[in-house]
């Protein structure tokens, strides 16, 4: 049978290389990880987990569920709501995860999820090269898919296999760690530039800078036939995607120069500012509670019908906070603000904590790459969004928190162990006096 750490190992190399290659492979892995530390945690086989750093984001995520379930009660009739009794249950397993991921030392935690992004890295370019290779189309309108059918989550994966990548590459001591986890980085990029998510391309610069800020710079003396893998990869991948990210900016400033900020049915842009404008009138309508899911998208179709003159339907108002406004009202924003804020907090009360440096850089870029997205596509909602969610912020808490977990469960049992001791020595020296 695997040890815990053994499992933890495998698991999250699987999971991170499951990330780039298969899609919602990656949330089936993430369910399955939170059923089964559930279990455990019911059984009494995991540590506790008392403490206010991962509690305080247990509840968050709670506070997120809470909210999904109150749409369903304050919209009975609203039969688009009673998903998110299921959809959003991820959020409830943040602690038994915690706990589970907590057992394995460290060094360990940060060696299987980077060996894990590079298998993923790999799988995000081999996606892209295999759709650029079949693409017949006109070039300026190539994006990737990858293997979610979605450009939105195909980028928010390369996202964060590229911060993961970076990060490790960035502090590492060896050459051929670094080398490795830099390719990773590349890869990754190469992918994100390729999805055409013109929202998070500034993540390109980003990651690298958080990265730098925090870590700072390893001299190591790399010999020239890795300088020259390197530059050349570098060269020929950031080239080739740099041709699909110019004509996806190209196109946004054509739009701007076609119907400048105001509401438009002819281009994404201006149907994306008639996207807010309805959000906001929406969220007037019912600003403690919303309107729930089917009411939001009929006010949508409604509303943008007399803006633009033309419906409009998407499953959400490409920016977090309008559509959790016009869901879910100010509870709804709340909730979700709550996910992002909790974890800011920790990131700055641990900033200056050499042990958690790790953590704090991985939260921020989490924070980085989801922020973006939400402020103009999709932050949470999609299966692949919300498991990468949970999982890597976790991941991220449990390297802020560092060894206390494991530490506080060996004394715990230390202690049970004494308690034994005492009570075994009481009985018998009850018995001799008898």
């Amino acid at each position: 049978m695997l040890s815990n750490d053994r499992l933890n190992l495998v698991y999250l190399v699987l999971l991170y290389g499951a990330l780039g290659l298969g899609g919602s492979a990656f949330s089936v892995l993430v369910i399955g990880a939170v059923i089964f530390s559930s279990v455990k945690l019911v059984i009494g086989r995991l540590p506790d987990g008392r403490q206010l750093l991962i509690g305080s984001f247990a509840i968050a995520g709670v506070g997120y569920y809470a909210s999904g379930l109150l749409m369903i009660a304050t919209h009975p009739a609203d039969a688009g709501n009673y998903p998110l009794a299921v959809e959003r249950l991820l959020f409830v397993g943040i602690l038994p995860l915690f706990l589970q991921i907590a057992l394995l030392d460290k060094d360990r935690l940060i060696d299987a999820l980077e060996v894990g992004a590079a298998v993923g890295a790999a799988g995000v370019a081999g996606w892209a090269a295999w759709e650029w290779s079949a693409y017949t189309a006109q070039f300026s309108d190539f994006r990737v898919s990858g293997a979610p059918g979605n450009p939105g989550p195909y980028g928010t994966s390369c996202g964060i296999l590229l911060a993961i990548c970076m990060i490790g590459a960035i502090r590492s001591t060896t050459v051929h760690r670094r080398v490795v986890l830099f390719s990773g980085a590349v890869l990754s990029s190469f992918g994100l530039m390729l999805s055409g998510m013109r929202t998070i391309y500034p993540l390109l610069l980003i990651i690298p800078i958080i990265g730098y800020y925090y870590f700072g710079y390893n001299s190591i003396a790399i010999r020239s036939r890795y300088r020259i893998f390197l530059v050349v990869i570098s060269f020929l991948l950031i080239t080739l995607g740099g041709f699909v990210a110019l004509s996806r900016v190209t196109l946004l400033l054509s739009m701007v120069g076609e119907s400048g900020l105001e509401p438009s049915a002819t281009n994404s842009l201006g149907q994306r500012i008639a996207l807010l404008i309805c959000a906001q009138e929406g969220f007037l309508t019912a600003p403690l509670l919303g309107m729930g899911r089917d009411g939001a998208y009929a006010f949508m179709a409604h509303c943008t019908q007399n803006l633009i003159g033309e419906p409009l339907m998407f499953s959400h108002f490409h920016n977090a906070l309008a559509t959790a406004a016009v869901f879910g009202g100010l509870v709804e924003i709340s909730a979700t603000v709550a996910l992002l804020l909790v974890p800011l907090y920790w990131c700055w009360r641990y900033r200056r904590n050499p042990e958690a440096r790790y953590g704090v850089v991985l939260i921020l870029s989490t924070l980085s790459i989801y922020g973006l997205n939400g402020a103009a596509n999709l932050m949470l909602g999609h299966d692949i969004h919300d498991a990468l969610f949970v999982h890597i912020m976790t991941v991220g808490f449990v390297l802020l928190a560092g060894g206390k977990v494991a530490q506080g469960a060996a004394k715990s049992k230390a202690s049970a162990s004494d308690e034994a001791g005492r009570c075994a020595t009481a009985e018998t020296g009850r018995g001799r006096v008898s």
